[in-house]
C-alpha cells in the first residue's frame, strides 16, 4: 500500500470515528433535558427573580412541550415547561418573563421572545445546578457528553 492509500485509509477511519461521536442538536438537547430533569424538583407554583442571567433551550419533553432552563443567579436555575406551540423558540437569542412584583407564576405568566412571541409557562421546577454540573463533569471525564 502506497503513502497516498495509507493516508486515504487513515482519513476515512478518522472521519468515521468523528461521525460516530458527533451529535445532532436534537440529540444534544435531549441529553441536556434529561440531565436537567434528573436534578429538578417537583413542580412549584411560582418563582421569584430579579433578572435572567442566561437561558438554554432544551427542546421538547416527552409530552411535546418546549422546555427552557433559566439562570437567575450563579447556581439558581429553573426548568420552565411551556405550553405548545412555541414557534421558533429554539432560535431565540434572548427571552423575557412576565411577572408580578418579581414573581413568576405557573399557568399565568409567559416566556416572551422574538418579535411579540410568547408561550405560557406550564410548570416551574427548581434545579440543583451543582449536581447538574457535577454530572456533566463526570460525563466528560468518562468520555461521554
Amino acid at each position: 500500500m502506497n503513502t497516498a492509500s495509507r493516508f486515504a485509509v487513515a482519513v476515512s477511519a478518522l472521519l468515521i470515528s468523528i461521525a460516530a461521536f458527533a451529535q445532532s442538536p436534537k440529540q444534544r438537547d435531549a441529553e441536556n433535558l434529561a440531565r436537567f430533569e434528573r436534578y429538578a424538583s417537583a413542580p412549584q407554583d411560582s418563582m421569584h427573580y430579579f433578572r435572567i442571567d442566561r437561558f438554554q433551550y432544551l427542546g421538547p419533553n416527552a409530552n411535546g412541550s418546549e422546555v427552557v432552563a433559566v439562570w437567575t443567579g450563579v447556581n439558581q436555575v429553573y426548568l420552565l415547561t411551556l405550553e405548545s406551540p412555541c414557534i421558533k423558540l429554539e432560535y431565540a437569542n434572548a427571552i423575557g418573563l412576565t411577572s408580578t412584583s418579581g414573581n413568576v407564576n405557573a399557568r399565568m405568566d409567559f416566556v416572551k421572545y422574538g418579535r411579540g412571541r410568547q408561550c405560557r409557562i406550564e410548570t416551574i421546577r427548581n434545579v440543583d445546578y451543582k449536581a447538574v454540573r457535577a454530572a456533566m463533569e463526570r460525563a466528560q471525564t468518562e468520555g461521554g457528553t
